[in-house]
């Protein structure tokens, strides 16, 4: 079994069209469809493919069986900090946030967004299970965004390393080749990396959403924690207490 398969799939509004596109860019070896695509409609081609689409995650157990025996199977899981990810926004919906704990838009291309899609807290749990699970024996890569913008050179060097992936150029480069617009549309715009857009939550303007989704699922504070992006809730009191003092009436 010499033919490879690399799903990435995980967190949605975690930089996983940002990644494809570095890939599509330099990774060699490698089938890579020219837009979002599930695993299983590559399972068919000869050779080594690598597709993208988050859900993916929700439906690994299948994915495995159904790539058992035929090609090595290889998954990296975007992540990244869920107060960007829940203060996310898409052209498609403006005025909204995209990304929700318990929900997010499913984008259509012939008729308007539906708040339907799985949110935040089932793609974890799912994460969660895979990791669990056994299916891949080999490791998984955990791809954190922040980690992707801020050291995409060192990110590069990892997977040459970790899956023994073949690259000619870098991932700082990706905007030298051009995107189909599928691709466009869900990068929000092909644009150079910005360290930026990390901790992007932080913004006043965002202090009602986090305040909200944390207070009705507070399990967000234990996740937050287990990813390492803090270490307590006393980031919350602060935000909660600015909150209130913007509050009307105080």
């Amino acid at each position: 079994m010499s033919d490879r398969h690399l799903v990435i799939a995980g967190q949605g509004r975690a930089g996983s069209t940002l990644f494809y596109n570095m890939l599509r860019h330099c990774l060699r070896d490698f089938h890579l469809p020219e837009g979002e695509t599930s695993a299983v409609s590559c399972l068919n081609r000869p050779g080594n493919a690598c597709t993208k689409r988050p859900f993916d995650i929700l439906q690994m157990p299948r994915i495995a069986a159904a790539f058992a025996g035929r090609k090595q199977l290889d998954l990296i899981v975007t992540l990244r900090d869920p107060r960007d990810i829940l203060t996310s926004r898409h052209r498609a919906v403006p005025g909204e946030y995209f990304y929700g704990a318990d929900r997010c838009y499913h984008i259509y291309p012939d008729r308007a967004p539906t708040l339907t899609a799985p949110g935040f807290l089932q793609v974890h749990k799912a994460i969660l299970e895979t990791a669990r699970s056994g299916l891949f024996p080999q490791g998984i890569f955990y791809l954190k965004y922040e980690d992707l913008v801020a050291h995409p050179e060192a990110v590069q060097d990892l997977l040459a390393r970790d899956f023994g992936l073949r690259f000619e150029g870098g991932f700082r480069a990706f905007t030298e080749q051009g995107v189909t617009a599928e691709l466009d549309r869900a990068l929000n715009g092909l644009r150079p990396l910005e360290a930026g857009r990390i901790a992007k939550w932080r913004a006043p303007e965002h202090r009602a959403r986090i305040v909200e989704q944390f207070t009705r699922f507070p399990v967000l504070h234990d996740i937050l924690i287990s990813l390492g992006y803090e270490r307590d809730r006393s980031w919350f009191d602060a935000i909660s207490d600015a909150s209130a003092a913007q509050a009307p009436g105080v």
